[in-house]
């Protein structure tokens, strides 16, 4: 028999145990130490390369360098370095930046292309002719946002070629590349993806080529990229500013004189030199205007087919002397055909043909100037790292006025001039990635 006691004992034994039981599985366990976290410079992107030509003119100008007319960065014939480069990244989440370093023949020259005439180009600023891109980047909604906003120096969003020779179809770049559109601004950039189709990118930036602008204006982009399968691409871009200088620094000694637009000696060579404004570039109807066309379609996994059409608009002021301006419009356009067909995946084969028609002279001091280019290329990648292109190309005056004779453009010899020129060239390059 049990007593009272012993069974009020065992039911609180009972509830007491029942009672820890759930209160030991309702305890949280404890929490996993954190995955150690990736070294910062993981997050970076880094590429170096170094790119290398050796180049033959069969008109055999003498002296050889800058030989080669309206190219852009293989001027020179004999063995030449091109330029070295640095590029590291971080992609924006939200914040980010690009850093692109250059340094060679190649970087001089592309920091020597501003338009103006009176305001220095990026080749005279101290440090920025290395300085390829520098810019940062803000995506307010994280890694997966759709807009970002760029500030500072950037590439051009606008024709089909590059600087980077290995990141084009052909090693040499062409006439209308160099002739016909800009390369980099500074300023803002901002894409939008509407669409995995559809994105926009705007720009309010200082004007082609140049970070400290010639004049109080901004120029004003706008690029729509459409893709309506996944092996076409169409990019459809405008720019528009005033490109020309409004003001003329004259130095020490010197005075302007209107009737030559130009910087002459002073009286007093002690005098401190004229500031003249002309503020007429910034007018709307001296404004330079750039229509741009890109399609890139990928018939083929080993074919790849690019098309690129500029046109071009510029309200060039012509000074009459007593004040006296007149606006006359400059035109000029092109057009790029180019394709690669990879053999196998170290051989491939490249054709690029060109025509550029610089009605007025404004891009190239020549008027009337027609030229037309026909490249072939022949590319081995033995590896990820090394590619090599054996190039051939004839580049030819087809029109031109103002110079004598009119279409005979290109050096032959010391003395004698022709109207094409026929080179070619060994490029090569070494990348990281």
């Amino acid at each position: 028999m049990k007593r009272p006691y012993q069974s009020g004992w065992m039911q609180l034994t009972a509830i007491a145990t029942l009672t820890w039981s759930a209160s030991a599985e309702a305890q949280p366990l404890a929490p996993e130490p954190l995955p150690p976290l990736d070294p910062w410079y993981e997050a970076l992107d880094f590429n170096l390369f170094a790119d290398a030509y050796g180049s033959v003119n069969t008109n055999f100008p003498k002296p050889q360098e800058d030989a080669n007319r309206f190219r852009a960065y293989d001027t020179h014939n004999g063995m030449s370095l091109s330029w070295v480069g640095a590029d590291v990244s971080y992609a924006p989440s939200p914040v980010g930046g690009t850093i692109s370093l250059r340094l060679g023949p190649t970087a001089e020259r592309y920091a020597d292309s501003c338009l103006s005439n009176s305001t220095r180009c990026d080749s005279e600023v101290a440090g920025l002719t290395y300085v390829k891109q520098a810019f940062a980047s803000w995506r307010p909604g994280g890694v997966d946002g759709s807009m970002v906003f760029d500030f500072g120096k950037f590439d051009t969003i606008y024709g089909a070629e590059v600087a980077e020779s290995h990141r084009n179809l052909n090693y040499t770049r062409g006439a209308l590349y160099w002739l016909g559109q800009p390369l980099f601004h500074t300023g803002l950039r901002t894409t939008i993806d509407v669409w995995p189709e559809l994105a926009v990118t705007a720009l309010a930036v200082n004007g082609w080529n140049s970070t400290i602008d010639n004049n109080i204006g901004k120029t004003f982009g706008l690029q729509v990229a459409l893709r309506p399968v996944s092996n076409l691409t169409a990019y459809l871009g405008w720019l528009a500013g005033p490109e020309q200088d409004d003001s003329v620094s004259c130095p020490t000694g010197t005075q302007y004189d209107e009737e030559s637009d130009s910087c002459v000696a002073g009286t007093d060579p002690a005098a401190p030199g004229d500031v003249v404004d002309q503020g007429g570039a910034n007018e709307l109807e001296a404004w330079r205007h750039l229509g741009d066309l890109v399609v890139l379609y990928t018939p083929l996994e080993q074919l790849r087919l690019v098309l690129n059409a500029s046109f071009g608009l510029e309200g060039v002021r012509e000074f009459q002397g007593d004040g006296q301006v007149e606006v006359e419009p400059a035109v000029y356009y092109g057009a790029m055909l180019g394709a690669r067909y990879a053999l196998d995946a170290t051989y491939a084969v490249a054709l690029r043909g060109e025509y550029f028609n610089d009605h007025d002279g404004r891009q190239t001091g020549v008027a009337a100037l027609e030229l037309a280019t026909g490249t072939l290329t022949l590319e081995a990648a033995p590896n990820d790292f090394l590619s090599l292109r054996l190039e051939g190309r004839g580049d030819f005056v087809v029109g031109a006025e103002g110079e004598d004779p009119g279409k005979d453009l290109y050096r032959k010899g010391v003395r004698e001039r022709t109207a094409h020129m026929i080179t070619t060239t060994l490029g090569v390059v070494v990348t990281t990635n």
